[in-house]
């Protein structure tokens, strides 16, 4: 069954080949350069077909539209035998058929593999027809040619190959116009002399090359690119490979899963910009994601969870392991802040001071004048230090509150102490959390910053800046 596919797919070729022929020339005998002879006569009441030296002969019978009428199967014999019936025993009316003729010596080598055409003629009378090959030469403008063949069609092998522009064709289609060496494309079975990797081959400026193939002999050793597809050009010419769109406005776009609207990956438009997860390149570079990563960037090969060393996130997290420089920081909080462990619930504004019993934590400020107080917990910081990554799942989404140690701040005050004027110390009060005018000669260890508004009477949320004295 698999030899029959085979043969399917020669006449796919050779079909082509056959019916653009205008002239069929008579032939009783075919021989192939370097192949045993083929003959064909009626013998008695059957169609005899023999070659010399056969220790195992098969023939095939085909329609012009390549479907299979006969096979006689592989005889152990230098001939075999055909009563012009079909395969379910219906005598064929006369007419044009196709043939397939291989031949095998007695150690089992090759010695014929030939295709086409069977005439069956009035009278049981028989004749083998094939495509002549049509040569031709001259001159074209720039200096003479060698002779080229307009057509060929080569039968050596279990594989027709077709040349177009060739006579002796090494693949199973290869066109040529070898007028000055302009064009050659060559479809192929093999790359890099490896058979059995699927090619395309195109070359035009003698040296130059073009290649579409799934796979390469020189990456079948990576994991990585075995069965892949690449484009592989010549490195000697132009020193590269260039990917160009076909006119001024022609954009270049990537897709993965089919070319729908919503699988494109990558986008490079006329003027230059590059846009990545989006058609809409709004700047030079452009990149979209609704969840995950915008960005990451690593020093290793590592991609394991918390192994990259700057990320920004699809929410405009901007993370670096590294230090930062530059010459401001302009942000539209301002306070810097960092993560803390807080052994009760705390909320923005609070005063907290260090928890005497769980050492690395901090709680809300208990006790007037505590000196024992830590900061004010900040609303939304301009900066946040301290930020942990959850190894397992890659998340640095840290919810742990935030402790300015320096900036500006609002902040829980209360008059127990008397009002708040612009410039008053703070420091904790009786109420948990909750910081009140502080008295200077008292106040040393205590203070947690300085009002930078006022408070009459009451509790309330004034702007602070933070210090601790």
């Amino acid at each position: 069954m698999e030899r029959k596919r085979r043969v399917r797919a020669i006449w796919g070729l050779a079909g082509a080949v056959l019916a653009v022929a205008a002239i069929v020339v008579p032939l009783l005998v075919l021989a192939g350069s370097g192949q045993a002879t083929l003959t064909a006569e009626t013998y008695a009441d059957v169609i005899r077909f023999g070659v010399q030296g056969a220790g195992t002969l098969q023939i095939q019978i085909y329609d012009l539209a390549e479907k299979e009428l006969w096979d006689s199967g592989a005889i152990s014999s230098d001939f075999v035998d055909w009563d012009r019936t079909d395969t379910w025993g219906e005598r064929l009316a006369n007419g044009y058929y196709l043939y397939l003729a291989q031949a095998w010596d007695m150690s089992g080598s090759l010695i014929l593999s030939k295709t086409g055409k069977v005439a069956l003629l009035p009278g049981d009378q028989v004749q083998l027809q094939q495509a002549p090959i049509v040569s031709n030469s001259g001159s074209t403008t720039g200096g003479a040619v060698p002779p080229y063949q307009p057509m060929g069609l080569s039968d050596a092998g279990v594989f027709a190959t077709v040349g177009i522009g060739t006579s002796s064709p090494t693949s199973l289609l290869q066109v040529v116009k070898n007028q000055n060496g302009i064009t050659n494309a060559d479809i192929s079975n093999s790359t890099d002399g490896t058979t059995g990797v699927a090619s395309m081959t195109l070359t035009g400026v003698p040296g130059s090359q073009f290649r579409v193939a799934n796979a390469a002999p020189s990456f079948t050793a990576i994991p990585e690119f075995a069965g892949t597809g690449y484009f592989d050009a010549n490195a000697s010419v132009l020193n590269g490979f260039i990917i160009s769109a076909a006119s001024p406005g022609g954009k270049i776009r990537f897709y993965t899963a089919g070319r729908a609207p919503g699988n494109m990956r990558m986008i490079i438009t006329p003027s230059g910009q590059v846009g990545i997860g989006t058609a809409n390149t709004a700047a030079q570079l452009t990149v979209q994601a609704a969840s995950g990563n915008l960005i990451a960037a690593y020093n290793s090969s590592s991609r394991t969870p918390g192994a990259a060393v700057f990320v920004v996130t699809s929410n405009g997290d901007v993370k670096a392991d590294g230090s930062f420089y530059g010459a401001s920081l302009i942000v539209g909080s301002a306070d810097v802040a960092e993560r803390i462990n807080a052994s009760e619930w705390v909320e923005a504004g609070d005063v907290v001071e260090i928890d005497p019993d769980h050492a690395g934590f901090f709680r809300k400020s208990t006790d007037p004048y505590s000196r024992r107080v830590a900061g004010i917990i900040s609303t939304s910081p301009g900066v946040i230090l301290g930020n942990s990554t959850d190894s397992e799942t890659d998340d640095w989404d840290d919810s742990r509150p935030v402790l300015a140690i320096a900036g500006r701040v609002p902040t829980s005050v209360t008059t127990e102490n008397g009002p708040i004027a612009v410039g008053d110390l703070l420091v904790a009060s009786s109420t948990p959390g909750v910081a009140m005018r502080g008295d200077p000669s008292v106040s040393v260890g205590a203070v947690v910053g300085k009002a930078m508004e006022p408070l009459s009477e009451g509790v309330g949320s004034i702007m602070a800046q933070v210090m601790l004295r």
